[in-house]
């Protein structure tokens, strides 16, 4: 005789389902799951670095890369509306069944709540294997055997005079159909055309994607293709989140928004192709997008690297080392100064803020103990990687030269 299970009945008059305990511990067990296989991961770095981010990792937006060159539109955005389209549709037709009084009211909401738990449970795990365990992968600092050491002062002023002649020379080269030519005395950024910014932002990748190859500290690399970026049809939604650009692991893109400036753009698309290649960190995803940038055969891609590491120049002038940024010319001063803008207006920022703090909340789960402050440490990564590589201010970097 079959032994008689509570949960396995449900009241009658009830729709058909899973009872709401039973719903609670499915959420709470996969959640266990997730963060068990985070814990695990944690505990060796090295071997999260070795075989999973550099092998087995890479075969997941390589596979992806196959699908979204068959579609023209964003998958990511098909990705969030059938999300977001299903559970408006399921609330309301829990709604609509507690207005007729077939179901209480209080138990659609805790059915819609624990549903909504369940599902992001769901999403952690898959988010994990897909790509969040690059977390928990070595530090690229400790991988690349950066020099861990403080810096002098003739060091770091050093450091400073090359990320100034890196911003000055990049503009001087830019091309004069550059949007940038004669923009001397004008206030305002220039943006393209939807239509020519889609096929910039393809140009640009080709170039950007060359740029990894011809650096000796992404080789591992070599032979996997990535799936291209592609911008957004939801740009002025983003706009108002204050997301310049993203990636998301289960369509293995990164999405830009639209009508970023001209020296916006590049950086955008480098970090994006960044975090496709399994650097999850934001200092790292920061200090790989400035260093692939400033390596690039293109002025106007090299611009945007340095115009991105002039927070080097902000933190070595605030200690006193010395004024970079009086002698760059107002353009790159201003560009510099644009650097952290937002959305705009009272509606945008208010978003924006909420995004930081859901944004912040993402790290610390994943074990970045300061969260959205760790986007800062690229400073850090800058340095040690001038340390380490750059003894005077005229040699070359491993693989690349920024002067090509």
């Amino acid at each position: 005789m079959a032994e008689y299970d509570p949960e396995d009945y449900e009241d009658i008059g009830e729709p058909a389902g899973p009872s709401v305990r039973r719903l609670y511990w499915r959420a709470i067990k996969t959640l266990l799951i997730a963060l068990g296989i985070q814990t695990i991961a944690g505990l060796s770095p090295s071997m999260i670095e070795s075989y999973y981010s550099r092998k087995l990792y890479l075969y997941i937006p390589w596979l992806l890369a196959r699908l979204n060159v068959l579609a023209g539109f964003s998958l990511s955005e098909i990705f969030f509306l059938l999300l977001i389209g299903v559970f408006l549709l399921w609330g309301g037709w829990s709604a609509l069944k507690a207005f007729r009084g077939q179901t209480p009211l209080l138990d659609s909401l805790k059915a819609i709540f624990l549903y909504a738990i369940w599902t992001a449970s769901i999403l952690f795990v898959v988010f994990k294997l897909m790509w969040g365990l690059n977390y928990q992968r070595l530090p690229i600092a400790e991988g690349a055997a950066f020099d861990d050491r403080y810096a002098k002062t003739e060091e770091l002023n050093e450091i400073g005079m090359e990320i100034t002649n890196g911003i000055r020379t990049s503009f001087s080269m830019i091309p004069a159909n550059n949007p940038f030519a004669g923009a001397e005395n004008s206030a305002a950024a220039v943006t393209l055309a939807a239509g020519q910014e889609r096929l910039k932002v393809i140009e640009i990748a080709r170039v950007i994607d060359h740029s990894f190859q011809s650096l000796d500290l992404f080789n591992d690399f070599d032979g996997w293709e990535f799936a291209p970026p592609k911008t957004l049809w939801s740009s002025p939604l983003i706009r108002l989140l204050g997301i310049r650009s993203f990636y998301l692991p289960f369509t293995g893109e990164v999405s830009v928004r639209e009508g970023l400036s001209p020296q916006d753009l590049p950086f955008a698309i480098a970090r994006g192709k960044a975090y496709q290649r399994g650097f999850a960190r934001e200092d790292e995803a920061n200090f790989v997008a400035y260093l692939v940038c400033i390596n690039s055969v293109d002025p106007m891609v090299r611009y945007s690297g340095y115009i991105q590491g002039a927070k080097v120049l902000e933190v070595l002038e605030r200690s006193g080392i010395g004024k970079y940024q009086e002698n760059l010319g107002e353009v790159p001063r201003r560009h510099i100064s644009q650097r952290q803008s937002g959305a705009d207006g009272m509606i945008g920022s208010f978003t924006a803020s909420l995004v930081d703090q859901l944004f912040n909340l993402h790290l610390r789960v994943n074990r970045v103990v300061q969260g959205a402050k760790s986007a800062d440490g690229d400073v850090d990564l800058i340095v040690a990687f001038y340390l380490t590589y750059k003894k005077t201010p005229t040699s070359q970097f491993p693989g690349g030269s920024v002067r090509d």
